[in-house]
């Protein structure tokens, strides 16, 4: 037994996910077969090798054709169940994926139609294998007016019903300005629903701290040089904001040579919120298992600091706060019993 085999056996919660890249290959494989896309995409094995050696300044472009493969709502419906099974196998017991209907465009662009497909998969996943899915919609910073109507529908009894539960913005930095988003995202923090930011590959610190000035968000994704910013680590701690990271992700994209060297320990030494996740775990070719383990094994954690980590998965999860303490309470349980199998005598 090992550190490894630990963090693959413990319960967790998986909160940084997104659907467009987080798909097994053989279930995109699978789409393409079903719906006949080697006979009419050009370069069709080309893209198919991209699924095994993902370059990291073509993700989205993977993302925008492989979104183009699902011609269906039943194609949405298996994604989703393939997606659950696969968390639900690393014993993931609850997961928020981010998805962005937009790059959908060959399904029809009724709102309440997507997520009725995805919730048949989300649904059998959870009579299959007991794992929670709850969605977090993902405005794509291309579109601001895309984002006000997400704030609109977001807020309906309908989306919650969908298990919809916060709004999230992603894409490139540099491609709106935030302000454009202010109104949606002032507009959901009214009625309490959480946000989700995702900043700093481009901007840095100062990309952060302006998401934070203006949306307002819960929960910020990357935070590329938070860390060397103390402003930015006091708008984190006074806001009591989580950050989400995935220390692979900054080794694929090149932001550090070595897992050791991302800051990740200055992070938690500074009191910031922190959780790990796989983030687009086909792109990266990761886990959350796997992230955790890398905190011990190469970034000078203890067990019980990453155990801390994973449990903050629970804490920073945007579950009613009944569910969340019953699920931090289960987890909690599991740990004592499954450390001494994997590790004991091991020293920890």
């Amino acid at each position: 037994m090992s550190v490894a085999s630990y963090f693959q056996a413990i319960p967790k919660a998986e909160v940084l996910i997104q659907f467009e890249g987080a798909l097994p290959k053989a279930s995109l494989v699978g789409l393409a077969d079903r719906n006949d896309i080697a006979e009419t995409l050009k370069h069709f094995n080309d893209w198919i090798k991209l699924l095994d050696q993902p370059d990291p300044k073509r993700m989205q472009d993977i993302f925008k054709v492989t979104s183009t493969w699902f011609l269906h709502g039943e194609d949405l419906t298996r994604a989703a169940y393939d997606l659950g099974t696969w968390l639900a196998k690393q014993n993931v017991r609850y997961a928020e994926i981010m998805v962005n209907p937009t790059f959908y465009v060959e399904l029809p662009s009724q709102i309440e139609t997507f997520f009725a497909a995805l919730n048949d998969g989300r649904d059998r996943a959870k009579r299959a294998w007991g794992i929670d899915i709850a969605w977090i919609l993902s405005a794509p910073r291309e579109d601001s007016r895309r984002a006000d109507d997400y704030a609109r529908w977001v807020s309906t009894a309908v989306a919650k019903r969908a298990g919809v539960i916060g709004l999230a913005l992603s894409g490139r930095e540099d491609m709106a300005a935030l302000p454009s988003f202010e109104r949606a995202f002032r507009a959901v923090e009214k009625k309490e629903i959480p946000r989700v930011v995702r900043a700093g590959e481009l901007a840095g610190a100062e990309g952060v701290r302006q998401a934070v000035e203006h949306l307002v968000p819960n929960r910020v994704v990357d935070g590329w040089g938070v860390a060397g910013s103390p402003e930015a680590l006091n708008d984190f701690r006074d806001q009591a904001i989580t950050l989400a990271v995935c220390p692979t992700r900054a080794l694929k994209q090149g932001w550090v040579t070595a897992l050791a060297d991302y800051p990740l320990r200055r992070l938690y030494d500074e009191n910031v919120s922190l959780v790990v996740g796989s983030d687009m775990p086909l792109m990266y070719k990761t886990t959350l298992a796997d992230e955790l383990t890398a905190l011990v094994d190469q970034l000078g954690f203890t067990v019980e600091e990453a155990e801390d980590i994973a449990l903050n998965g629970v804490r920073a999860s945007f579950l009613p706060e009944d569910a969340k303490s019953d699920l931090l309470a289960q987890v909690t349980d599991e740990l004592a019993a499954l450390r001494a199998e994997h590790l004991e005598p091991q020293a920890k």
